[in-house]
C-alpha cells in the first residue's frame, strides 16, 4: 500500500533538498513497461502535460514515438515497478537513475 513509502519519500526529499509533494494512488504516471528490463532505469519530473502526468519512467535509452509510455496509476505501478515509488515525491524537475545492483543518482535540472 502506497501508505507505505510515505515515510521513505519525505527522506528521499529532505536528503534531495526537494519539497515533499503528496502522492496520490489514483495519480497518473508514463512508463514504458516494455524497457523495464533494461537498465538503468530512469525517472524524470515534468510540468504536468494535459493528461496531469508528471513522471515518466523507462529503462534504458529513451526512444521517440507515441507508443512508448502507457499511462497508468501510481497503484498499477506499485504493482509493475515498486521502487519508483520512493522518488515519486520529488518536485518538479528532478530525475532519478537507479539499476539491480543498488545503484542511485538523484539530481535536480531545473523546469522540465
Amino acid at each position: 500500500m502506497l501508505q507505505d513509502f510515505i515515510e521513505e519519500q519525505k527522506l528521499v526529499c529532505e536528503e534531495f533538498d526537494s519539497r515533499y509533494i503528496k502522492v496520490n494512488e489514483d495519480d497518473l504516471v508514463a512508463i514504458a513497461k516494455q524497457t523495464l528490463t533494461k537498465e538503468p532505469i530512469v525517472g524524470l519530473r515534468k510540468k504536468p502535460d494535459e493528461d496531469k502526468v508528471a513522471w515518466f519512467i523507462y529503462g534504458g535509452e529513451l526512444e521517440d514515438g507515441k507508443d512508448f509510455f502507457d499511462i497508468i496509476t501510481v497503484k498499477e505501478l506499485e504493482e509493475i515497478f515498486p521502487d519508483a515509488l520512493v522518488y515519486l515525491a520529488l518536485e518538479e524537475g528532478f530525475r532519478f537513475m537507479i539499476d539491480a545492483d543498488e545503484y542511485e543518482d538523484v539530481w535536480r535540472e531545473g523546469a522540465l
